[in-house]
């Protein structure tokens, strides 16, 4: 009798074994393929149905190229033919539209050992890697992003700088550095230690505002930076524009900012320049009229504390239209500009002086006690304007009428223009070298000698004798 217990028991193994594998290969998110040489499918395993291009049962016993394309058919036909004729695996990629949607597969392909005179096979294990490929263009996207950047930070003809949380300095582009010199800031706290000192709460403040997530546009910083080697000065201060936005992260939270330094120190200076040019007399170098009737609104317009009135004094040159008709434009001009001059002279420091006419100037006073020291500033003034200029060939009297009003309440300024002009022509009608002062009823009365004011009987006017 013939034991054959072992053959059945070997090939029970065997059947288990081949059971265990196929399980497994079918439990298998990637695609596992079996092909012969001609490209025919003879097996699949996946647990992923919704990546093959079509149901297994129409997919075994077809040829590759039959079932995803001619052109994916001859590049996997190619790396078969390799695979065979050095027995090693090959890699392969290929794109292929699937129920799942076009996805990218990459392709292992080795051979299957098989016994001599047997069709050659091959196992096919495939793998989704279309998450990968979109990280890889995700990547490349953001790295041309970023050499794009790079570029235009370099090219654009401001400032950048980049700030994290911390207040570190995480980038600037070279525009940055030629701005700042040589200064090296590592810190928003280097930085600031740069500005101004008046301007470095302007810059707090706005640090303070992008990093709640508000925007900052165009605020104007005085920067100090140290000066070249080659200049005695202590130090270059340009004015820079300054705005910045806050940088958040994936969950909408600032991370921190982005700055943009402009130096326009230039601009500036043309700006101030052309203001100073519109609202300064060319001939005189006063404040033209425009310019004075503006400041003289400002300095009017609210009420003042005691001992905090203003005073406007009001100056015409007397028989300027004889010294122009007599000696000539020119000699009148200078007569204007010599007049001008002696006025600053004469005014205090912070008092302004304009040219509100062809001969008549204004000379607005703030920080008047009462109207005895408005009176006394005045007189100061028609001193300095009563002279005789020499003009080479001869010599010209200047001689002026000069009258003063006095407030300490919020008074519009051409109401108070028209009291100092009052007392101005009072002065010139009755022909005193000396100060007029507008009253509060309207009156003008001279000024005494010693600048104290004389009560009228009975009207509350003040009055000063002539100088």
């Amino acid at each position: 009798m013939i034991d054959i217990s072992g053959p059945q028991e070997h090939s029970k193994a065997l059947q288990e074994s081949e059971a265990r594998l196929q399980a497994l290969l079918s439990s298998l998110d990637d695609l596992v393929f079996e092909l012969d040489e001609d490209g025919t499918y003879l097996g699949i395993w996946t647990a992923n149905d919704a990546l093959l291009v079509a149901p297994r049962g129409e997919l075994l016993g077809r040829t590759h190229s039959e079932v995803i394309g001619e052109e994916i058919g001859l590049s996997l036909k190619e790396v078969m033919h390799n695979v065979f004729e050095t027995g090693r695996p090959e890699f392969w990629e290929y794109c292929l539209e699937v129920p799942a949607g076009l996805r990218w597969f990459q392709g292992r392909v080795a051979p299957i050992a098989t016994t001599e005179g047997a069709s050659r096979r091959i196992c096919l294990l495939v793998r989704d890697i279309t998450a990968h490929k979109e990280a890889e263009r995700e990547i490349s996207r953001l790295l041309l992003r970023e050499q794009l950047l790079s570029r235009l930070s370099e090219s654009v003809p401001v400032g950048l700088f980049e700030i994290d949380m911390t207040g570190n300095v995480a980038f600037t582009n070279d525009r940055m550095h030629t701005i700042v010199g040589d200064l090296c800031a590592n810190s928003m706290d280097e930085l600031i230690s740069t500005v101004v000192r008046a301007d470095r709460p302007i810059f707090g403040q706005a640090l303070a505002h992008v990093v709640s997530g508000q925007l900052v546009d165009d605020i104007e910083i005085r920067f100090c930076f140290p000066a070249p080697e080659s200049s005695n000065g202590g130090g270059v201060e340009r004015i820079c524009d300054l705005s910045m936005r806050p940088l958040t992260d994936a969950s909408g939270d600032v991370a921190g900012a982005v700055g943009c330094l402009s130096d326009v120190t230039d601009r500036v200076q043309l700006r101030n320049e052309l203001e100073i040019r519109a609202s300064v007399d060319r001939l005189t170098s006063c404040l033209n009229r425009d310019a004075s009737l503006q400041l003289l609104e400002r300095t009017t317009a609210a009420p003042k504390a005691p001992g905090e009135g203003n005073a406007l004094i009001y100056i015409d040159l007397d028989d300027f239209k004889s010294v122009n008709d007599r000696f000539g434009h020119a000699v009148g001009d200078r007569l204007l500009a010599e007049a001008a001059e002696r006025l600053r002279e004469a005014a205090r420091k912070g008092d302004a002086v304009g040219r509100v006419g062809g001969d008549e100037f204004i000379v607005i006073c703030p920080m008047v006690q009462n109207s005895a020291q408005a009176i006394k500033v005045a007189e100061r003034v028609a001193a300095a304007t009563a002279a005789t200029i020499d003009i080479g060939n001869a010599e010209v009297e200047l001689r002026t009428s000069v009258g003063v009003a006095w407030t300490a309440e919020a008074l519009d300024a051409d109401a108070f223009l028209a009291q100092a002009d009052s007392a101005m022509y009072q002065s010139k009608r009755t022909s005193r070298k000396g100060v007029t002062l507008f009253t509060t009823n309207g009156c003008c009365t001279p000024a005494n000698g010693n600048g104290s004011p004389h009560l009228g009987p009975g009207n509350g006017a003040g009055s000063a004798g002539a100088m």
